[in-house]
């Protein structure tokens, strides 16, 4: 079967091997951008990537189909299932973006704007925030940045399983994009970031809410306007200017009734700010450090009733 021509990103789940995912685009029937994601020997993987990239899928289908290293496969051998099942059509292509769905109903919730790589605001952030009784801790976008503490911030982050969402800098880096005056990462920390969902989607109360960080979403290959919370992205983003233009209200609230959240929450502007337009409550999440002071953001549903909060507390 012959891909057709044109550009498609494939993320596939692998068996039998260290690395969980497979990423790799194909370009009318050549291979490209083959990334082993989440384990396995960082070498080994760019040397097979590096081999294969830019080559026809049916060449590379005979050089690496039955080679072993464990569990009767390798991560050569499941390139290959991952190629194969892409060109019979049992690998549909990945969305432009990924939307994590929290399957635990919450009542409270710690909300974070970005943190840009300061574990310290963090580590003192989150004693905080569970003294007051939250349920989840989530982190709208952009957990890296300048401060050389990036390392520290993501692995705090995985250990207390923070709910995080890529930002526009946090893919840079996953994408080894980000520019020469940030500090470097390793391999398996871009790895974390590239996993990160763009979008969480999440019952607070009674109300579906949906979290992401900013316009770069729709900019990503493929986007569509038929994708989950498309149309919340664009009011919030192109229409509103981030519910900064209120002369456009009236035209965001007769679209409200077509939204599939009732709470839309983004960080992009890093200004603390919260409406409610047609029933939908829009948050916008400010900057977690204030001059001499920490915030972060308390959402609570009882019910139909949300509740925002702006909380700070002042620099130890």
């Amino acid at each position: 079967m012959k891909l057709k021509n044109e550009e498609n990103r494939y993320v596939y789940k692998t068996q039998g091997v260290c690395p969980p995912e497979i990423h790799f685009r194909i370009r009318e029937d050549f291979l490209e951008d083959v990334r082993f994601v989440g384990g396995g020997c960082p070498g080994n993987a760019q040397l097979v990537s590096r081999l294969v990239a830019g080559q026809p899928i049916d060449s590379v289908l005979a050089q690496l189909d039955g080679i072993t290293c464990r569990n009767d496969t390798s991560c050569p051998d499941q390139l290959s299932k991952a190629i194969a099942a892409a060109r019979c059509g049992n690998l549909a292509p990945a969305a432009s973006f990924e939307v994590f769905t929290d399957s635990q109903p919450r009542h409270s919730i710690a909300l974070i704007g970005e943190l840009e790589g300061r574990s310290h605001v963090l580590s003192t952030l989150i004693p905080e925030m569970r003294e007051s009784g939250v349920e989840a801790i989530c982190c709208v976008g952009n957990l890296t940045g300048t401060s050389g503490n990036n390392t520290d911030i993501l692995r705090h982050a995985k250990k207390e399983r923070l709910l995080a969402v890529q930002g526009e800098q946090d893919r840079q880096y996953a994408f080894g994009e980000e520019s020469r005056d940030l500090p470097s990462l390793y391999q398996k920390e871009r790895d974390y970031l590239l996993r990160l969902p763009q979008v969480l989607s999440f019952q607070i109360g009674e109300k579906q809410a949906m979290a992401f960080f900013g316009e770069y979403i729709m900019q990503l290959h493929g986007f569509s306007d038929f994708e989950p919370f498309a149309l919340e992205m664009n009011m919030v983003c192109n229409l509103s200017c981030f519910l900064q233009d209120e002369t456009v209200f009236p035209a965001l609230e007769a679209m409200t009734p077509q939204f599939g959240a009732q709470v839309v929450i983004f960080s992009q502007p890093q200004r603390w700010g919260h409406w409610e337009l047609g029933g939908v409550n829009f948050i916008s999440l400010g900057k977690s450090c204030e001059a001499d002071k920490l915030a972060w953001g308390l959402l609570q549903g009882h019910g139909e009733k949300i509740d925002f909060q702006v909380r700070r507390i002042s620099l130890p």
